[in-house]
């Protein structure tokens, strides 16, 4: 994890005066002041970086920002919020593509833009979610993923330039993978890529992850991070598919190379960030986008992210160094980075499930 890295002392008179600086680029900061806000969170590390901006906010433009957390995973929030809604509390919440795809479908999220929110124009297009008519829908603050990596002390000979090469018998037994209700299938996604597929044309994946399972290249097979995490701390296993949090974790006891820059394959994407919900009270809507929009500036979007591990989305925002090997820069997002559609991958996660237990698993059982 990433050390915290303190910010300097922000006082009223100097946001005031960055406030003003951007109300030129857009009419939302010419809005009235001093709404009460409701927003969700995460708990843990992220509550902990947002209650300070949420205070200095406080103390410079009155809009009071009351917390609510998550309570267990983020889509737990949809089905707590649909039997309330159009007469929901809350004015933003933070979610992952999957979330947003669920608020978007029901309809319940406000359409974005520079116009209202200046700070977006600094955040490349491919990180928003859009609707039918190609309005910005969400307020993209962290860009995480999932990779392909290896314990470099555990694997010996040539380096793995690309995953065809696990199908070779010096990685028998010593692959970690997650089942295909985790990271939403991106195990097969990846692996279908390689062999000249996509989510929506998956049956490659397949052919190939039959492969490594009837080669008995797969050692684990894991649930969640903690799994992930202990298997590949255990000195029996030494490639793994999994998302940053866990590799982190990982890499702050062993060294590990990440192969998020693969010339024949992807190192795929989700974005976290906020949804200005819709509301009858204009004025509350409004104080709602910028808060989120000070979320998305350079500066806050930094100190955001540094203590996160996380990927900054502001492209003039710094990222921290332990994670500038998964940070991709503008003009490498469309040579090493996919961003799926998550909202069709949910559709088919239950079918990949039954077809996991019925055709891999007595596979890697026999190894």
């Amino acid at each position: 994890m990433a050390r915290i890295i303190a910010s300097p002392a922000v006082n009223r008179r100097a946001l005031l005066g960055g406030l003003a600086g951007m109300a030129g680029a857009g009419p939302v900061f010419a809005q009235p002041r001093g709404e009460q806000l409701l927003v969700v969170m995460w708990g843990a590390q992220w509550i902990e970086v947002c209650r300070p901006i949420g205070e200095e906010w406080t103390r410079a433009t009155g809009d009071r920002i009351q917390w609510e957390l998550h309570a267990g995973g983020a889509m737990a929030v949809v089905g707590r919020l649909r039997p309330l809604w159009p007469r929901v509390p809350q004015n933003l919440i933070a979610a992952w593509d999957p979330v947003f795809a669920a608020m978007m479908e029901a309809g319940w999220m406000e359409p974005v833009s520079e116009t209202d929110m200046p700070a977006l124009r600094d955040i490349p297009d491919a990180f928003f979610k859009k609707d039918a008519q190609g309005r910005k829908m969400t307020v993209p603050l962290s860009t995480a993923g999932a990779f392909w990596g290896y314990r470099t002390d555990l694997v010996t000979g040539p380096p793995i330039e690309s995953i065809e090469q696990l199908l070779e018998p010096r990685f028998r037994g010593k692959l970690c993978v997650p089942v295909p209700v985790n990271l939403s299938g991106l195990l097969l996604v990846s692996l279908a890529m390689q062999r000249g597929g996509n989510e929506r044309n998956i049956e490659p994946g397949w052919q190939f992850l039959k492969q490594l399972a009837e080669r008995g290249q797969i050692g684990r097979v894991v649930a969640n991070n903690s799994e992930m995490i202990n298997a590949m701390s255990a000195g029996d296993l030494s490639v793994a598919f999994w998302n940053t949090g866990g590799w982190q974790a990982v890499r702050d006891r062993f060294p590990c190379r990440l192969l998020t820059r693969l010339p024949d394959n992807k190192g795929f994407l989700f974005n976290e960030g906020f949804a200005v919900m819709k509301g009858e009270n204009a004025n509350r809507v409004a104080a709602a986008k910028r808060f989120a929009n000070h979320f998305a500036t350079a500066p806050i979007n930094t100190r955001y992210n540094m203590p996160l591990g996380s990927g900054p989305t502001n492209i003039n925002s710094t990222p921290a160094p332990a994670i500038a090997d998964i940070f991709y820069k503008p003009d490498e997002l469309e040579r090493f980075a996919y961003i799926p559609d998550y909202a069709y991958m949910s559709t088919q996660v239950d079918a990949w499930t039954r077809r996991w237990e019925t055709e891999i698993t007595p596979l890697v059982r026999r190894g």
